[in-house]
């Protein structure tokens, strides 16, 4: 009976000492993230498409096919590194018991701000460096379609505060 009881107890043991950040949920995938991906997708190609045909790049659709998925996952990495400096600037507050309300309008801004910059800062320097590798553009041309797309596809919704 007693080796029984304990062959229970294995399947169904609690970790309860284990410390989980619980916001970590939110970074999780959801239902959401079929209209987030494909959207995303979309801007950034419409950003490159149009960045192209404004410098008149040559060949832009072998350019487009050549950097998109780079761009794209760039980019969704960039915005999650964001997200997270904001996370980390809310438990800052949090900890340092700041009697600041941040998800009021012009708090969550604020604290906004500094994820947004350092998403599309990243946008920028890691497209220059990694997402036109193979795609044969000058120097200028890089830089240029790389400022495209940090200015405009850094992730200003972030900005927007969620309650108040």
């Amino acid at each position: 009976m007693n080796e029984a009881k304990k062959r229970r107890r294995q399947g169904t043991t609690r970790l309860y000492n284990i410390l989980f950040p619980v916001w970590l949920f939110y970074l999780l995938p959801t239902g959401a993230w079929l209209l987030i991906l494909p959207a995303n997708f979309l801007i950034d190609s419409a950003v490159l498409r149009f960045a192209m045909k404004r410098q008149a790049v040559p060949h832009s659709k072998e350019v487009w096919k050549r950097s998109i998925i780079r761009i794209w996952s760039i980019g969704f990495l960039c915005d999650l590194l964001g997200a997270l400096l904001i996370l980390g600037i809310e438990l800052f507050l949090d900890t340092a018991q700041l009697h600041w309300n941040t998800f009021l309008f012009p708090g969550a801004t604020l604290v906004a701000i500094p994820g947004v910059t350092l998403a599309a800062f990243l946008i920028y320097r890691l497209d220059k460096r990694f997402a036109f590798a193979n795609c044969e553009l000058d120097e200028p041309q890089i830089q240029n379609l790389s400022r495209a797309l940090a200015i405009f596809t850094a992730p200003y919704a972030m900005l927007i505060p969620l309650y108040g």
